[in-house]
């Protein structure tokens, strides 16, 4: 399971990576795509959105590892709170998921904060 916390409307970046599950050594394969996708609830239609490796959402760093960048506009409009996440690794028709919890926790200094004045 994948747990993922920080702050809402700040940057994030998650390495991932796969290994063989009997020898526990990294999975070399080369994905033709690989999934980050948020919603509130896994069972609603609409994402709140969705990072992908063919976007740039998600980079390959090679030896079969990955990262994934959230940035602030990602999370901005959303609420504070717990939403339904999984990574979903794509070859040809095989696909491999992994589910988790993305917890958007308090900020203080909100976007409409950030704004520079001139006084």
């Amino acid at each position: 399971m994948v747990n993922i916390e920080f702050a809402r409307g700040d940057s994030y970046e998650r390495g991932v990576v796969l290994k063989d599950r009997k020898t526990k050594q990294p999975i070399l394969t080369a994905w033709d795509e690989v999934y980050f996708t948020v919603k509130k609830y896994h069972t609603d239609r609409e994402y709140k959105f969705q990072k992908r490796l063919s976007n740039g959402g998600i980079v390959y760093d090679g030896d079969g590892h990955y990262t994934l960048f959230i940035l602030p506009e990602d999370t901005n409009g959303l609420a504070f709170g717990e939403y339904d996440i999984d990574f979903e690794f794509v070859k040809g028709d095989f696909k491999r998921t992994f589910p988790g919890v993305m917890k958007l926790t308090k900020e203080v200094t909100h976007q409409y904060n950030e704004v520079m004045s001139n006084g």
